[in-house]
């Protein structure tokens, strides 16, 4: 009994995970990389750091808002490598934050396929 939770368990995450990674590397592989500078920030509800940043799209400048939060605020110009989605170019991440983002969902699709495996299958 004690194995089919913990492999049930496993798989939910295992199926987070999946899904995330799959959404993730979907942004990825459908947006744009571009070079973009921050122009503001402001603290979230939470306490962290969003960034507005003006990036080139086609010739124009488009400003759009970093959709994660750090924890402390860049400077005002600093250059920030992003990925933004063509359909909607004012939604972007940082190519850093997408890229650890896949790492860290791909190791947890990975740790829930291992849970299903050793306690639902073996």
């Amino acid at each position: 009994m004690e194995n089919t939770i913990i492999g049930v368990i496993g798989a939910a995450a295992g199926l987070v995970g999946l899904v995330m990674f799959i959404r993730m590397l979907a942004f990825r592989l459908g947006g744009a990389e571009a070079v973009g500078r921050v122009v503001s920030a402001r603290q979230d509800s939470k306490g962290r750091y969003v960034h507005k940043v003006a990036y080139q799209v086609g010739g124009r400048e488009v400003v759009g808002e970093d959709s994660e939060g750090y924890e402390r605020p860049l400077s005002t110009g600093e250059e920030l490598r992003l990925i933004y989605k063509k359909s909607e170019p004012e939604r972007c991440k940082s190519v850093r934050v997408v890229n650890i983002s896949l790492i860290g969902f791909g190791i947890l699709a990975l740790m829930g396929a291992t849970f299903v495996l050793r306690f639902l299958i073996m």
